[in-house]
């Protein structure tokens, strides 16, 4: 694990070695958070490649990187774990490659040099890959299937630059860093950015599951996708609920065991859900003891499941440890995501994220996360209503909104009040467009959020996050659209850069056996009916593991990983809130203070709860401050 960062300078540019290699390092120096325990680089005339180095299989100098065949004509950077390069290793070494290391990364140069790109094919892991290719005089860059680790580039008149994170590029020509004023409006709708967009004009997120080359003869770049999931959820399988049920087991008990492989101090999160208590529980069927970590608020039932992470560290007997976060805590983290996330970030479970993983590095190097569940086996809200507003007459939707127009109901902060009204908001949208809506900070009021100047001058596009998937969702089932959507956006764009940013910011790796690709071809070749049964959302895999289960949390409700930001804006950051909403800055370039005088005034009597989209609102007050 670790950050990776370099470029290709244009042959026309005539920068000394000096000054590029001052580059370089100022790079991988910005990256060191994600690498504290070395830094490696190498360069020629023309290319700079460096590495910031976390320790975690291989501690010794041999598994520095940049890392090299045999004879020095590919240089690789990774960032990332590789699970199987044990088995990789052999048959390397059975055909003649001769390994300098004994870390997992030096597998992927020999498997380069012997299958050419579809080396790619073979691994099972998750990287971020830049591979410089001296006798094609190409860069190969290459991310994993589901995007658990970042990489981004730019391609301009001076450079091919590539990085784990975007602000290495500050070290560059400060032309590479306009904004993009454009896409500013997704921010507000998506609360992240849909790949392979930024918030920075030249600035691109490599998309999960592609490989990207680099020509430097023809200054060219070319894209290609070598994983293709969409064809797993067209070909459904007929099989029996009770052989699924056990392939399951095998699949995420092997998911498991192989993210188990560290040289430095492993644990897992442990939030109480069936998700994370799963993997705690397999983890424990391998490991001797084990160290689990989850977060709590005191006095807030809403939020806190520190009482059932302790129901699962007791039925697993783990070494656990609770970490309790406080409202105090939020004005002083708020500076340090936007500098984290490169920009604004509308997830406000970072906050939670962003802590546990700083507490639990005290402990830990390496943790386990419950991660990618939902998003794999159906278990959102989200899915179960949209499914439902299909099968309802539009003679309900006649009554409910006459209803919900009275008096009593105009202005009612009640959750399942507050749902129904948007779902009559979205009932005519398309499935897709609704589960965009569900996902969306500022979908029906975008117009009202942002200044009429810049709306005018801004076209948007409600539907962009969708429109790249048109051609792989046809021949799908709802079902299936809907998981295979999810996990091209939600866990993308916000899921995984919300754990790698958090974690990465304190040098901790975090591994998601349910991100593993063999469960998830799996699982989406299986019957709709596996994932929703009679209401139920994630049906199949509760029955897979019912018995490893603890039968408090096989029965709880699901309860989202947030914080009580609704209750604390209106009691102990109220002044701290209303303080950053009356000076907008140069935000108010683009958002429209008096929605915001409207939005708070609503919050602030318990009208409604806007806590997400003020949360959003002051993430990009401050990323525009910066």
């Amino acid at each position: 694990m670790c950050g990776i960062a370099g470029f290709y300078l244009d042959s026309s540019c005539a920068e000394s070695q000096h000054s590029c290699l001052d580059k370089l390092k100022k790079m991988t120096k910005t990256l060191s958070h994600r690498g504290p325990d070395y830094v490696g680089a190498w360069n020629n005339e023309k290319v700079f490649m460096g590495q910031a180095r976390l320790k975690v299989l291989d501690l010794s100098p041999a598994a520095n990187q940049p890392l090299f065949n045999e004879d020095k004509t590919m240089v690789l950077l990774v960032n990332g774990e590789i699970y199987n390069f044990h088995e990789l290793r052999k048959k390397l070494l059975a055909t003649g490659h001769v390994f300098y290391s004994q870390g997992d990364s030096e597998v992927i140069v020999h498997l380069y040099e012997e299958y050419g790109l579809d080396f790619l094919s073979y691994l099972d892991g998750m990287f971020a890959i830049v591979l410089y290719d001296k006798n094609k005089n190409q860069i190969v860059l290459a991310r994993d299937r589901t995007g658990k680790k970042p990489l981004y580039y730019i391609n301009s008149n001076k450079y091919f630059a590539f990085a784990s994170e975007i602000k290495a590029f500050f070290a560059l020509d400060p032309e590479n860093l306009k904004t993009h004023e454009a896409l500013f409006p997704y921010y507000f709708i998506y609360g992240s950015m849909p790949s392979p967009q930024t918030l920075y004009k030249n600035i691109y997120s490599l998309e999960p599951g592609h490989y990207l080359i680099y020509d430097h003869e023809k200054k060219e770049v070319s894209k290609h996708r070598y994983w293709n999931i969409s064809e797993f959820y067209k070909n459904k399988k007929n099989i029996p609920e009770k052989e699924a049920a056990e392939h399951i087991q095998v699949l995420l008990r092997d998911a498991v065991k192989k993210r188990l492989i560290s040289d430095v101090p492993l644990g897992a999160f442990l939030s109480g859900g069936i998700d994370s208590t799963i993997v705690t529980g397999l983890a424990r069927e391998e490991l001797s003891a084990l160290k689990t970590f989850s977060i709590g608020y005191d006095g807030d039932r809403d939020f806190d499941e520190t009482y059932y992470a302790r129901v699962a560290s007791a039925h697993f007997k783990t070494d656990h440890t609770e970490f309790h976060v406080k409202s105090s805590h939020v004005p002083n983290i708020v500076e340090t995501l936007v500098w984290a996330y490169d920009g604004p970030f509308g997830d406000f479970s970072c906050i939670p994220t962003n802590i546990v993983s700083g507490l639990s590095k005290q402990h830990v190097t390496v943790a386990l996360t419950g991660d990618g569940g939902d998003e794999v086996f159906g278990g959102y809200n989200r899915f179960l209503v949209s499914l439902w507003m299909r099968k309802v007459p539009g003679t309900f939707w006649k009554y409910a909104e006459k209803l919900l127009n009275r008096p009593f109901f105009a202005h009612h902060g009640n959750k399942k009040i507050k749902s129904i009204k948007r779902a009559l908001l979205a009932r005519d949208l398309s499935l897709i467009d609704k589960l965009i809506c569900w996902t969306s900070f500022f979908y029906f009021d975008l117009s009202h959020i942002l200044n009429k100047d810049f709306l005018q001058e801004t076209p948007i596009d409600l539907s962009l996050s969708s429109r790249s998937f048109e051609e792989d969702l046809k021949g799908m089932s709802p079902v299936s659209q809907m998981l295979y959507f999810n996990l091209k956006t939600y866990l993308h764009d916000d899921l995984n850069v919300k754990v790698d940013r958090a974690s990465m910011m304190y040098a901790l790796e975090t591994r998601s056996p349910f991100l593993d690709h063999h469960l998830i071809e799996y699982c989406a070749g299986l019957p709709d009916n596996f994932f929703f049964k009679n209401f139920q959302k994630k049906y199949l895999l509760k029955k897979s593991f019912e018995k490893l289960l603890p039968t408090e949390i096989a029965n709880r409700k699901k309860v989202g990983f947030g914080i009580p930001l609704g209750k604390w804006f209106r009691s102990e950051l109220k002044e701290y809130l209303m303080d950053e909403m009356e000076n907008l800055g140069p935000a108010s370039t683009y958002i429209n203070k008096r929605y915001i005088k409207t939005l708070l005034k609503e919050h602030m009597s318990c009208d409604m709860d806007h806590a997400l989209k003020l949360w959003n609102v002051l993430m990009f007050k401050k990323w525009c401050e910066r």
